[in-house]
């Protein structure tokens, strides 16, 4: 059974590589003028998929190792070496083969950027996983960084888009942006909660969600990854003005007075 989590690491980073090579086989087919813009959208959106399915493996071997009670070094410096490649150079790939392939050296420093973001904050992570970041993330994690990456890809492709120096200029901005989330001292929920009112309220709400990611899949994710980021760095800017304006009022308080 402690094989299990491990095995499931392992197709986390099958995925990863598999979404580099799904971009690679997209530039070689259209510099060799063999593919159609029907396939190309496909295989893009298989790109971003194969990373999507990466961070639900990624979610489960955390999972099983905490079920199996078998959390081991290994298991954590295997689950980051693995999500480097998936949540770190995948999406990097995916996006530069996309839209800033054709921007210089700009579009190429930008992914790079990000890729030495993601390696800064999964070392971050193994080393403060047993006590800071227990029960929250300090930075974005680098899954839903990927996701920030990738949601515009799977959407714009879905609907059959062609980016443009819009999308172009847009990912020059995100990429670092993104990147500086990860390494950034924000924290981040691990496990969201949101009072509904009771399980029958609940229930409700998740048929609805489920049957807007069935028949809207590539919006509904888009949706959520950029909520959890912006509602985090949100909460966080909040708590900070909080902290800011009690210590002002602390200080504002005349000795001896409360």
């Amino acid at each position: 059974m402690p094989v299990l989590p491990n095995l499931f690491t392992t197709g986390n980073l099958f995925c990863g590589l598999l979404s580099i090579m799904a971009s690679i086989e997209i530039v070689v087919a259209v510099s060799g003028g063999e593919a159609s813009q029907e396939w190309v959208f496909r295989r893009f959106w298989w790109a971003g998929a194969f990373i999507v399915i990466s961070a639900f493996l990624d979610m489960m071997d955390g999972k099983l190792a905490r079920f199996f009670n078998h959390e081991s070094k290994f298991g954590l410096s295997y689950d980051s070496l693995s999500d480097l490649v998936s949540f770190g150079v995948a999406p990097a790939v995916l996006i530069y083969t996309w839209v800033l392939m054709g921007s210089g050296k700009i579009g190429l420093m930008a992914v790079l950027f990000y890729v030495v973001c993601t390696a800064l904050r999964l070392a971050r992570f193994n080393v403060q996983s047993g006590n800071e970041e227990r029960f929250h993330f300090t930075g974005l994690p680098s899954p839903a960084a990927a996701g920030l990456m990738i949601a515009p890809v799977m959407l714009l492709t879905a609907l059959s888009i062609m980016p443009d120096s819009k999308v172009v200029w847009y990912f020059l901005f995100a990429a670092p942006v993104i990147g500086l989330l990860m390494v950034s001292n924000v924290e981040y929920t691990k496990r969201p909660y949101i009072n509904l009112g009771g399980p029958f309220n609940a229930l409700v709400v998740a048929a609805i969600i489920f049957a807007a990611i069935i028949t809207h899949p590539e919006i509904m994710f888009i949706f959520i990854v950029y909520l959890y980021a912006i509602v985090g760095l949100v909460v966080y800017a909040i708590k900070q003005l909080r902290g800011k304006s009690k210590l002002t009022d602390e200080a504002q308080t005349p000795e001896g007075h409360s």
